[in-house]
């Protein structure tokens, strides 16, 4: 009911939000929303759940077990014979088992060998492998694979995490994109719309032809055009945005129209570039995916040890004192004089099997040390470029700008011309066309400055930490 109550509050708290009153929705926010509510985030928590699963059935394997066993055959009224017992049965870390355990028969037709006291006997002891099994077997095996497995899942939480939130993060930086695009648009159009009401003046006052009013209003027509195009790209993008917004990982939430982008600072994340620049090879050690392959060595070494422990002899010796059930209590007196010893031999001579086994992991292993080193020269190739294109989208962003106020200049220069006389419609839309461009153009550059700086992230795996730089 608590966590119900919790969830109600908190998609009341969305929905304002949401549906309340126009209001930014900030990339924090919006970063922060993704990572605890999207359902590709909640699935990569079942992978966890699973691997402690794993983790948990390969620690069955060294739990104890009590084993009990009842046998009697009567026939012809004779007893022939009745032998019970029971023991548990305790694995340890180190390969031997600890038992302990009651025998007891009765009948007429026991074998020799099963003839025991009327009380029974009790029996405890050890059996510990001297060849194969003594340093590894596949209990251990198995539990240190179910380790690694954590920590494999880990790295692949990692991931998922890095790449939902790098789709999350480029859409919210395209939906700013898009808003920006708009604003140039709708300038696009007042400047058509105050241009066509200049020249209607001036046609009626016989300043200006009336060839001008129509040219006017073709050129507005086109920014009209053009502006519904841009509405039509910010509504395209809302929707976009939107399928990231969730509550518990099922409860899908809408954008609604009130609520607006932040507008991110052009240095944003500069200092993060730096950061990692400073140290890179640190950070490059500790990308996920190769940490995934490092955990990948890990495993085949453990399989590694235990083919090679399968080359030992297979030599398990066990001992078992045993202690008589007193006349008069559960105990008798131990004589150490009474126990049960036995070894067991096997050792296969020519040894393929096991041999064939260690080759085919050590091929494996190959194969997974070429596949660390081209996964780290892709990392590394990858982040050299991203530099590259960062210093590179820098200086264009800065042209751009500077051509935008050189634009600008010209198009109020032509203005002027214009109301003199020596200037036309055809000139200043062009004027217009190119300032409108230089902006498109600037705003493009910008966000791509954002987005390799981001992508810089993504690519490095450290996408979440870096965000906050």
């Amino acid at each position: 009911m608590v966590r119900k109550l919790a969830l109600f509050i908190l998609f009341i708290g969305l929905s304002t939000l949401i549906k309340g009153q126009s209001r930014v929705l900030t990339i924090q926010e919006y970063m922060d929303q993704v990572l605890a509510h999207h359902p590709v985030l909640y699935q990569s928590d079942l992978l966890r759940e699973r691997a402690f699963a794993q983790k948990r059935i390969a620690r069955g394997g060294f739990d104890p077990k009590l084993e009990a066993d009842w046998d009697q055959k009567r026939f012809d009224d004779k007893n022939y014979y009745r032998i019970s017992g029971g023991k548990l049965k305790i694995p340890t870390w180190f390969g031997m088992d600890v038992e302990a355990g009651y025998e007891q028969t009765r009948g007429e037709f026991l074998d020799a060998s099963d003839f025991l006291p009327d009380r029974g006997l009790w029996n405890a002891g050890i059996s510990v492998p001297l060849g194969r099994g003594l340093v590894i077997d596949a209990r251990r095996a198995e539990l240190k694979q179910a380790n690694i497995l954590i920590e494999m899942t880990e790295q692949e939480r990692r991931l998922m995490r890095n790449d939902i939130l790098f789709e999350a993060l480029e859409t919210y930086i395209m939906w700013q994109q898009a808003e920006l695009f708009l604003e140039i648009a709708e300038e696009g159009v007042t400047l058509a719309q105050t241009r066509l009401e200049a020249v209607k003046s001036s046609f009626e006052e016989g300043d200006k032809p009336a060839i001008d009013t129509l040219e006017a209003l073709i050129s507005l027509r086109v920014r009209e055009t053009e502006f519904m195009k841009a509405e039509q790209a910010v509504e395209n993008i809302r929707v976009s945005i939107s399928n990231f917004m969730w509550v518990d990982g099922f409860i899908p939430l809408e954008l609604e129209k009130d609520v607006q982008v932040e507008t991110l600072s052009l240095e944003r994340y500069d200092r993060g570039v730096n950061t990692i620049r400073l140290r890179r090879e640190a950070v490059l050690n500790e990308h996920p995916s190769l940490q995934l392959v490092d955990f990948k060595l890990d495993q085949l070494e453990v399989d590694r040890k235990l083919a090679r422990e399968d080359l030992k002899p297979d030599l398990r010796v066990e001992y078992k004192p045993l202690l008589n059930v007193g006349d008069n209590s559960l105990v008798g007196n131990f004589d150490p004089s009474d126990y049960k010893i036995g070894f067991s031999f096997n050792y296969p001579i020519i040894q393929r099997k096991e041999r064939g086994k260690i080759d085919l992991i050590d091929v494996k292993r190959k194969e997974t040390e070429i596949d660390f080193a081209i996964k780290r020269q892709l990392i590394v190739t990858k982040m050299q470029n991203l530099e590259i294109n960062i210093e590179q989208t820098v200086n264009q962003r800065n042209l751009f700008t500077e051509m935008v106020d050189d634009y600008a200049r010209l198009l109020s220069a032509e203005r002027r011309k214009f109301d003199i006389g020596e200037s036309s419609i055809f000139l200043i839309n062009t004027r217009e066309v190119k300032y409108l461009e230089s902006r498109y153009k600037s705003v493009e550059a910008s966000v791509k400055v954002l987005v390799n700086r981001i992508k810089y992230f993504y690519v490095l795996g450290v996408l979440e930490d870096y965000m906050n730089e």
